[in-house]
């Protein structure tokens, strides 16, 4: 079995446009990813904690993130669009589904129902590490900024773990409240095809 994954025409992927030259520096398994114009999937077992405080939990509780626990089986399904990659992802029984798409000048933007966040790219020693910009509330068109004492963040990271693995880390936080949702482990990737 051939343990190298097929990377599609880059030019047309919507993370290879954003980092432009920088596309290169980050670990084939990772781009991988990235990179294909259908569909990716790929599965793995998932850490995840929500905040220490009650407020985090029951918060976390009322949005309907993922349960906390060691080992959440957890799958993935990106699948590209001419405007962009729909994210799937289900932990256990619960499910987070948002949309990735360009928002200017080498930014990217994840919505999450009416919550739009939008980061910077970088490549770091293979890994892909995601700077959050800002966040905002989108309303048909309306885009309200929110913030920064508002506002959510979130710290984001993908790591090359072999030749078919990423390990991802993920922290959202609230201003006052701290983490209210981390998950962190490794995945395997499955195919990237249609």
């Amino acid at each position: 079995m051939n343990d190298t994954l097929p990377i599609a025409d880059a030019s047309r992927a919507l993370y290879a446009r954003l980092l432009g030259p920088s596309w290169l520096q980050v670990a084939q398994p990772i781009r991988a990813v990235h990179s294909t114009e259908s569909t990716v999937r790929a599965h793995g077992r998932l850490r995840i904690q929500h905040g220490r405080g009650r407020a985090a939990r029951v918060l976390a509780g009322l949005l309907r993130l993922p349960r906390a626990g060691d080992a959440a089986e957890t799958r993935l399904v990106v699948t590209s669009h001419d405007d962009g990659e729909r994210w799937l992802r289900t932990f256990g029984d619960r499910r987070l589904d948002t949309r990735q798409y360009e928002a200017g000048d080498r930014v990217l933007a994840e919505r999450i129902g009416l919550l739009e966040f939008r980061f910077r790219l970088e490549a770091s020693a293979g890994s892909l590490v995601f700077r959050q910009l800002d966040a905002a509330l989108l309303v048909g068109s309306v885009r309200l900024r929110l913030p920064a004492t508002w506002a959510p963040t979130v710290e984001a990271r993908e790591d090359p773990a072999g030749a078919r693995r990423v390990r991802v880390h993920v922290r959202v936080a609230l201003p006052g409240l701290g983490p209210v949702l981390t998950y962190d482990g490794t995945i395997d990737i499955e195919d990237t095809g249609a």
